[in-house]
């Protein structure tokens, strides 16, 4: 059978944010190995604040699709996919954090029961282009001496393409960056079962995503993402070429009004400017008014 790919956010939602015991497990291992490998606290249990539905798809098939989810400390996570370059990730991420964390307490609460917010993003790029971490960690800190300014700001990149160990000697979070990178990919079956023997976490989440995979909804749910996600790129990339297009179009233009204006400032006369620009005859009477225009001031 075919797996789905889970670094697709509707798929990676199926696996970790459905309102079951085997989805909620899944979630928690994931969170607490990408926690545990930067010293954060642990966590025991999630509730989801906005669990998987099918119809989450169906009025708009570009949405971005993220888990967020309270603990039992009522700390607030959020976890998003996101497979394509975009300039302004990082500001996105700081205000995804920000108005998760404005979100933990009511207006007429005091500041000191705003929660801790942890933001997981898992990239498909190279996000974080000043190192080569898979696992960077984001926090706020006093320049200098380095210390803590307060433990509520937490922003983790996950970065799938930075994963270059073989599957025997991974570990915890990387486990699961090497999941979300192998399953899916046709001809990566032996991988697959390499991975499924590393650990039980590995096994479960294989399982699992042999079940979504299987599920006929889900299927054609995943198709139709797929499918607006390849038109939405095609538009983009006629959008960019047709700018493009124009662009040196217009260069173009401007390269002859720049030849007709030296032309007549030189003497030159309609005729002859017409013949070396191409530009219409109306036009080149603007120019070459303006330029007389000019001289005479």
């Amino acid at each position: 059978m075919k797996l789905l790919n889970p670094m697709n956010d509707f798929v990676f939602k199926a696996l970790f944010g459905r309102e079951d015991q085997t989805s909620k497990q899944l979630l928690i291992d994931l969170l607490n190995d990408t926690l545990r490998a930067k010293g954060e606290d642990l966590i025991r249990s999630v509730k989801y604040l906005n669990p998987f539905n099918y119809k989450e798809h169906e009025f708009d098939k570009l949405s971005v699709l993220d888990i967020k989810a309270e603990t039992e400390k009522g700390e607030r996570v959020n976890i998003e996919i996101q497979v394509k370059p975009e300039i302004s990730y990082r500001k996105r991420s700081l205000y995804y954090w920000a108005k998760t964390y404005a979100e933990t307490i009511g207006e007429a609460e005091p500041y000191e029961e705003l929660k801790k917010t942890i933001v997981i993003n898992i990239m498909d790029y190279d996000a974080i282009k000043e190192s080569k971490k898979l696992h960077t960690h984001f926090k706020l800190l006093e320049r200098e001496e380095h210390f803590t300014l307060t433990e509520d700001l937490q922003i983790h990149y996950l970065e799938v393409t930075k994963l270059e160990k073989e599957i025997e000697v991974l570990e915890g979070v990387e486990l699961w960056m090497a999941f979300l990178k192998e399953a899916g990919k046709v001809g990566n079956e032996e991988r697959i079962e390499r991975l499924k023997r590393r650990s039980e976490n590995m096994s479960k989440a294989i399982e699992s995503l042999e079940t979504v995979s299987a599920d006929e909804k889900m299927l054609e749910a995943y198709r139709a993402r797929e499918k607006a996600r390849r038109d939405e790129i095609s538009k983009i990339a006629y959008a960019k070429k047709q700018g493009i297009e124009q662009g040196i179009e217009q260069g173009e233009k401007r390269a002859k009004i720049e030849t007709a204006e030296k032309a007549f400032k030189n003497g030159a006369d309609l005729d002859f400017v017409a013949e070396i620009t191409d530009l219409p005859l109306e036009e080149l009477k603007e120019i070459e008014k303006r330029v007389q225009s000019e001289r005479s001031q």
